[in-house]
């Protein structure tokens, strides 16, 4: 990979669209996973318009955030700004990650809710896309009965361990941001970074459930290598 397109110095390069296809039944669902967005002061507009612009290349069925939101209680009505112009595209569910709880997750829930979306964590919900019925749930929800297929949608990827034992068909991950560094992909495990955390991948199947971990939106320190900022469309 040419050494420009590797590296990422700020914001400024638009968010891919990484496209998984699990499977093609004659009415596939699309899943927009949206995670680590980490809006705070001085780039929430610029984070904001790229996560929508992103979107409307998807143009997904169903809207998932998977947490760290936001970083700064400031940035909460940013936030509903944002959700609102999620909600108009398609139906929006949300659960919290490690910013968010810091921040306040009664804010971050109020914040969700009030925009129009539905807030996931300890919940699961029922949606229904051209006769077949998805079970969402964020983590700590139960799977639905008689769904044709169950979907988590998690923060930290370490959820795996379990989660591909329960039933799930489906799990999305975000929290490591690839580690930002990407050097060399072994395994399905993405490295260095796989050396400390072993969950660094982008998708892991175990029998019939399949785990997809987005690089995520944005950092602390906007710096990558062979990690670009995305949001995933899962075909399902």
């Amino acid at each position: 990979m040419p050494f420009l397109q590797s590296l990422q110095l700020g914001l400024h390069r638009p968010l891919r669209v990484r496209e998984e296809i699990i499977a093609s039944p004659q009415h596939p669902c699309r899943f927009a996973y949206v995670s680590d967005i980490h809006l705070r002061r001085g780039r929430s507009h610029l984070l904001g318009s790229q996560v929508i612009a992103a979107l409307k290349k998807a143009e997904p069925d169903v809207i998932l955030l998977g947490g760290d939101l936001v970083d700064q209680a400031s940035e909460l009505d940013a936030l509903r700004s944002l959700i609102v112009q999620m909600v108009g595209m398609a139906p929006v569910f949300a659960i919290p990650g490690n910013h968010d709880l810091a921040v306040g997750e009664p804010k971050v829930r109020e914040a969700v809710m009030e925009s129009g979306a539905h807030w996931l964590q300890g919940r699961t919900e029922s949606f229904v896309f051209r006769e077949r019925r998805f079970s969402i749930s964020g983590p700590g929800g139960l799977i639905l009965p008689d769904c044709d297929a169950a979907i988590l949608c998690a923060h930290n990827p370490s959820i795996w361990k379990h989660a591909r034992h329960a039933g799930y068909d489906l799990v999305f991950a975000g929290h490591l941001h690839g580690c930002q560094w990407v050097w060399f992909e072994a395994g399905g495990r993405l490295f260095p970074g796989a050396w400390f955390y072993p969950f660094n991948h982008r998708r892991q199947q175990s029998g019939s459930t399949h785990l997809l971990v987005s690089m995520g939106c944005s950092d602390l320190i906007p710096v990558r290598w062979g990690c670009p900022r995305e949001i995933i469309l899962c075909i399902l």
